[in-house]
């Protein structure tokens, strides 16, 4: 009789643990369904136009005249999109921006390519990194002016939890001179 307890208890035992696996297992099947939804509902890092870089400006041989100028150009909008890979501890970010550009009468030719750069900021504090891109514009047929959309794809941002998205900026804008800068700037100064 006590060999019969044992095997019960034995019996037992076995199907307790069988119970506790498949319920282990449909508990991770819903935790891994949570932690995709999880993941999924992380923010992407926010993206903005830095101030003052909007707008580009380009003349001829350093004039200034109406007829020196070459190209204006200005950035209306950023966007972003973004993917987690959780097991990396990496943010995999999408990032496109559109303006439009119009030749002056100094151009010389209807193809330019001009500067822009992307940043990686913690949110109100320092530069991480910074990346400079041409971005081309081709003025084809007869037309003067145009709409570009820039598009840059699986800029690396760095995630570690609890840190994700939201403790990151990317910025985007025209790399200027010192003198593009400041014409900007009196530019805003003047319409205020």
């Amino acid at each position: 009789m006590k060999n019969r307890g044992l095997r019960r208890g034995w019996v037992r035992h076995i199907a307790w643990t069988g119970i506790a696996a498949g319920l282990g297992l449909t508990l991770a099947a819903c935790t891994s369904g949570e932690e995709r939804e999880r993941i999924e509902a992380l923010p992407c890092p926010a993206v903005a136009i830095l101030g003052d870089t909007e707008k580009l400006t380009v003349y001829k041989d350093g004039g200034r005249d109406i007829t020196d100028l070459v190209l204006r150009a200005e950035i209306d909008q950023a966007v972003t999109q973004c993917e987690y890979d959780v097991d990396d501890g990496i943010i995999y970010v999408d990032i496109a921006y559109r303006g439009t550009a119009e030749l002056g009468p100094g151009a010389e030719t209807r193809q330019l390519s001009v500067p822009t750069f992307i940043a990686l900021t913690e949110v109100n504090r320092s530069v991480l990194r910074k990346e400079i891109r041409p971005l081309n514009l081709n003025f084809s047929g007869g037309s003067r002016r145009i709409e570009f959309t820039q598009t840059i794809e699986e800029t690396r941002v760095p995630y570690v939890a609890p840190f994700d998205g939201s403790a990151y900026e990317l910025l985007v804008g025209f790399q200027l001179t010192a003198d593009q800068l400041e014409l900007n700037r009196a530019e805003k100064a003047a319409r205020r």
